[in-house]
């Protein structure tokens, strides 16, 4: 019986290991950054659970002060046998702020939620951002917030750019930042509305030369967790810090950015920056 002799070519076992070394290699490189997108993904969940309870724990706060107070202003009314004009008009008077307080923080929860909800868009427009902003700053100058304060107007005649946004929304950005820089200017300070365009873009920004912001924190004051009051004036009383949250929330829902520049005892300047059309 013949015997069969069968011949191998050594290179074709070395060129199949080779092949399957780099497709391995490939494949855990492939595995590598899927983890470490997981892990960033992972992260990123918890910091936002983590800022996600924060806040709630800031708004929980704010809610029961105004809250006690009340409380205690009925409590004071209900003790007193022979209660005075003058004592029911001081105890409505407290409790008339207090409800005011949490009327606010009520609207700026409801709002800022409406504006995070992806099922919800914006009403965006097409908007001729000259003629919008002059009509702001008009209104803005009657209104009596702003009685003590040098308002200032700083638009080229020729700014011509169309901007697609929400008109009510952006009119309540504009409307934050002005009462922002009122509540940390003194009387006799600037607040200054003014925009450029450069290239596809248009600038629009609110400074003010108020008491400014340190170094430190600008980071952090758009963040839902964070209190403008404690790095403005330390010790002063915190609030829930949402106004500029939702400054931040409808600029980048409208495709634009917000930033701050700020230097201690010279002021604030917050910049927006949106797509021209």
């Amino acid at each position: 019986m013949a015997q069969k002799t069968t011949f191998q070519n050594p290179g074709v076992e070395s060129d199949t290991i080779e092949t399957l070394s780099k497709k391995l290699l490939k494949t855990t490189a492939k595995l590598s950054a899927a983890n470490k997108e997981l892990s960033k993904t992972n992260n990123e969940l918890a910091e936002s659970e983590r800022k996600r309870k924060e806040m709630l724990a800031n708004i929980s706060h704010d809610l029961r002060a105004p809250i006690t107070a009340i409380r205690s202003a009925l409590d004071l009314l209900s003790t007193l046998e022979n209660p005075t004009a003058e004592d029911i008009k001081s105890t409505i008077g407290l409790m008339d702020r207090r409800v005011s307080t949490l009327e606010s923080l009520i609207q700026d929860m409801y709002f800022l939620f409406c504006v995070e909800d992806e099922t919800r868009p914006l009403d965006l427009e097409d908007v001729d951002l000259a003629p919008f902003l002059e009509s702001y700053f008009y209104d803005a100058i009657i209104d009596s917030r702003y009685d003590s304060h040098d308002m200032q107007l700083d638009i080229p005649m020729d700014l011509s750019c169309h901007v697609n946004i929400d008109v009510q929304k952006t009119i309540r950005v504009l409307d934050n930042l002005f009462t922002n820089a009122a509540k940390y200017s003194g009387d006799g300070t600037s607040i200054t509305l003014s925009c450029r365009t450069s290239g596809k873009n248009a600038t629009i920004t609110v400074s003010d030369n108020g008491r400014g912001i340190p170094a430190e924190s600008l980071a952090h004051i758009f963040d839902r967790t964070y209190t403008v009051s404690s790095s403005r004036s330390p010790g002063s009383p915190t609030g829930s810090g949402l106004g500029l949250a939702i400054v931040k929330a409808v600029v980048e829902k409208e495709n634009g950015t917000v930033t701050c520049e700020s230097e201690v005892g010279k002021g604030c300047t917050f910049v927006i920056t949106l797509p021209c059309k």
